[in-house]
């Protein structure tokens, strides 16, 4: 992974953070000048290549939408070349980025989904390049940011940056619920916006209990909902996951073939070890994903929910989960080849659902061992106030002496489950330091645990960290501050600290209530137009109350 930036920024930085050089093999440098490109309305064309992605036509739209929204800016008309130019593409799409990375050779160095960015103030030119389709939105995502948006004019500061994620798998689970696919246009934004942080890949649960059958109308419903949502992310560069629980059924199931109940598992849910239920499972699997044709990553879930507690499920990870897993996953494979499949552990390291069994499944697929040929890797639960998920020092070394790639399942929802924007510095930065317990190596990334649009922060975090897993906490704040807060970005990383779950300040209300009415009314139209302030603003009542 390699990072290398200069930047001139126009104005003064709000937070020393964002002046601080980053941890790891990356070197960040910034200045603070009044060398900036100001550019109006109708003044900046961009540039295309001769075949662009549809990766790179959706980000330049959502480049013109953004100048128009915050600044009234528009982009120059088709064939116009204004007074600046922006030149987006990729060594594949775009001959005039082919020909920039001859004096640019970091464009050449890129890694996979890195990017480029430059601004050359004298010829009035700004590149991005990135080494995929995903990489240059990432690109187009971190100018965005960058950018200081003014009435009638933005300002792009002087940058020279060149940076490439030190994740492969930067994805984000979306829980199937009403939160969000009862929104579904709101979704498929925050997709699109998701992928301008550098994620690059959407994972959705078809939870089949909450349908009679496959044929459902409903099941229809959220399956078309679904493919919308993954041809979203296709269109953005970005990969598709879907995650199926082994013994998930629908609510119909029969009544011979379920389990005995244990804690978090519906009724209707199958016990592996009936006749005739895994080969159900499987041809109920199946259904379910070759209805959603391009499938990328598939994981393997184990419980929460999911589960048996009878006799011949007992211990559940080798009796009862590798008993559907091994063979359902034989089929994915034998269907799609090109599909990553990955073994999930959540909750398995929990007493309930067989104490220390889970060390005899990943024993079974370690380095040492001829594994299936789908195997991708374990994914791990990231999870250190959950009680049935927690992992100890001692577990994570199992994972790392096993020697296999590795992804992580955040949990980034379920602690402090309130209303309105959750801000937790001290639990992100015990995440952290469980993230980078493991061997950097074998780590490839994750998908965040996000059941409501309150979690935006944290997803964000998680995102940064697939980037670069040592970026400060501080750093992360700062940034997500200025791109969402243009000119009242102090005043509103202030506020993020007052609301952060792990403040003590004994004059915190207050001191809440005076900030939260001082942004209100110093706040661009574009910024309480958004979402995000919303549920910030029902954090500020909640802890003013």
């Amino acid at each position: 992974m390699n990072i290398r930036i200069l930047i001139g920024l126009g104005l003064c930085l709000f937070s020393s953070h964002l002046l601080a050089a980053e941890t790891g093999d990356k070197v960040i440098a910034k200045t603070s000048t009044s060398e900036v490109l100001a550019i109006g309305n109708a003044e900046l064309a961009v540039v295309l290549g001769e075949k662009p992605s549809p990766a790179e036509k959706r980000a330049t739209e959502l480049l013109a939408e953004r100048l128009k929204d915050r600044a009234g800016v528009a982009l120059a008309a088709p064939g116009n070349e204004g007074a600046f130019r922006l030149v987006i593409g990729t060594l594949a799409t775009s001959d005039k980025i082919r020909t920039f990375s001859a004096t640019h050779k970091e464009v050449v160095a890129l890694g996979s989904d890195g990017y480029a960015i430059a601004v050359d103030l004298g010829k009035k030119e700004i590149h991005i390049a990135g080494q995929s389709a995903s990489g240059v939105v990432a690109g187009v995502g971190r100018l965005l940011r960058e950018m200081r948006y003014q009435n009638g004019r933005v300002e792009v500061p002087s940058l020279e940056i060149a940076e490439t994620p030190q994740m492969p798998n930067r994805g984000m689970y979306l829980w199937a619920r009403k939160e969000y696919f009862g929104k579904p246009d709101q979704v498929d934004r925050y997709v699109e916006e998701f992928a301008l942080w550098g994620c690059n890949g959407i994972g959705l649960w078809f939870e089949m209990g909450m349908f009679k059958n496959f044929d459902d109308p409903e099941a229809k419903k959220w399956l078309e909902i679904y493919r919308r949502l993954y041809a979203t992310a296709k269109r953005m560069g970005m990969k598709s996951g879907l995650l199926m629980v082994m013994n998930d059924a629908y609510n119909t199931s029969p009544v011979a073939m379920r389990i005995k109940p244990i804690i978090g598992c519906p009724n209707h849910y199958l016990c592996p070890n009936k006749p005739g239920s895994v080969e159900q499972m499987i041809a109920w699997q199946e259904e379910v994903f070759k209805a959603l044709p391009g499938i990328d990553i598939f994981n393997l879930f184990p419980a929460d929910p999911g589960g048996c507690s009878c006799a011949d499920c007992t211990p559940w990870p080798t009796h009862g989960y590798w008993r559907i897993a091994k063979p359902l996953a034989d089929r994915i494979h034998e269907i799609s080849p090109k599909t990553e499949i990955w073994v999930d552990t959540w909750h398995l390291n929990h007493s309930t659902f067989g104490g220390k069994d889970w060390k005899n499944l990943v024993a079974n697929l370690d380095w040492s061992k001829e594994r299936p040929k789908w195997f991708a890797g374990f994914e791990v639960g990231l999870a250190p106030h959950h009680g049935y998920a927690r992992m100890s020092a001692e577990d994570r070394k199992v994972y790392n002496e096993a020697k296999q790639p590795l992804t992580v399942f955040p949990d980034i929802s379920m602690w402090g489950n309130h209303p309105g924007m959750l801000v937790n510095k001290e639990y992100w930065k015990t995440l952290q330091a469980e993230l980078n317990d493991y061997s950097p190596e074998l780590m490839k990334g994750g998908w965040p645990y996000s059941e409501r649009w309150n979690t935006d922060i944290a997803s964000v975090m998680m995102l940064s960290w697939f980037w670069n897993s040592k970026k400060p906490v501080e750093t992360v704040l700062d940034e997500y501050a200025v791109g969402y807060f243009g000119p009242q970005a102090a005043a509103a990383r202030e506020l993020l600290d007052l609301l952060d779950d792990s403040n003590k300040d004994p004059q915190r209300k207050e001191k809440i209530r005076e900030k939260f009415a001082g942004l209100e009314g110093a706040l661009p139209e574009w910024v309480k137009r958004d979402w995000r302030w919303a549920e910030i603003a029902k954090s500020c009542r909640l802890r003013t109350r």
